[in-house]
C-alpha cells in the first residue's frame, strides 16, 4: 500500500509559485515522490492552462434554434408520410393500368400506330384501309394519361 508524502502538496505549491525554501529543497532531494511531483508540476501547470479546442462551442441560442428547426422539419415529415404513401400507391396503380392497357390491346395499338406511317396514310386517304381504336381503349388511354399528369403535377406542386 502506497501512502502519499505529507509534503507533496507543499512541493507542488512551491513549484507553481516559484518560492522554494531550503528545507523543502532538502526534502525533495531525499523523497522520490516529491521529486517526481516537482519534476511533473511545471508541465502539468502549462498543460492545464492550454486551450486545445480547435472549434469554439456555438452559442446556446443557435443550438436552440437549430433544435427547433429540426423538430419542426421532423413533424412536417411525419405529417406528410401518409400523403407520400398515397402518392406511391397512385403511381403503382397508374403503372399497373398502363401495363394492363398495353398488354390487353397491344395488337390494336400497334396497328393504330402503324396507321400513321407514310404508306398507310396514303392508303387511308384513298379509303382503302381504315384502322381505329375501340371506344373503351380510347377512354382507358385518356383516363390513364389524365391520372398520370394529375399525380405528376401534384408531386411537383407539393414539393414547392
Amino acid at each position: 500500500m502506497t501512502t502519499e508524502c505529507p509534503f507533496e502538496s507543499n512541493v507542488i505549491d512551491a513549484v507553481t509559485a516559484g518560492s522554494w525554501t531550503e528545507s523543502l529543497r532538502a526534502h525533495v532531494a531525499s523523497c522520490a515522490d516529491c521529486a517526481a511531483a516537482a519534476e511533473v508540476a511545471p508541465w502539468l501547470t502549462r498543460f492545464a492552462g492550454m486551450d486545445e479546442r480547435t472549434h469554439v462551442l456555438p452559442d446556446p441560442a443557435v443550438l436552440w434554434l437549430k433544435a427547433k428547426v429540426l423538430q419542426t422539419s421532423a413533424a412536417v415529415e411525419r405529417a406528410s408520410l401518409p400523403i407520400t404513401r398515397l402518392q406511391i400507391a397512385a403511381y403503382l396503380i397508374i403503372a399497373a393500368g398502363w401495363a394492363a392497357v398495353l398488354t390487353w390491346k397491344s395488337a390494336a395499338l400497334q396497328a393504330w400506330i402503324n396507321h400513321f406511317s407514310p404508306g398507310h396514310l396514303i392508303l387511308g386517304a384513298t379509303g382503302a384501309e381504315t384502322t381505329s381504336l375501340s371506344l373503351s381503349v380510347l377512354v382507358a388511354i385518356i383516363a390513364l394519361a389524365s391520372a398520370s399528369v394529375g399525380v405528376a403535377m401534384h408531386t411537383i406542386l407539393a414539393e414547392e
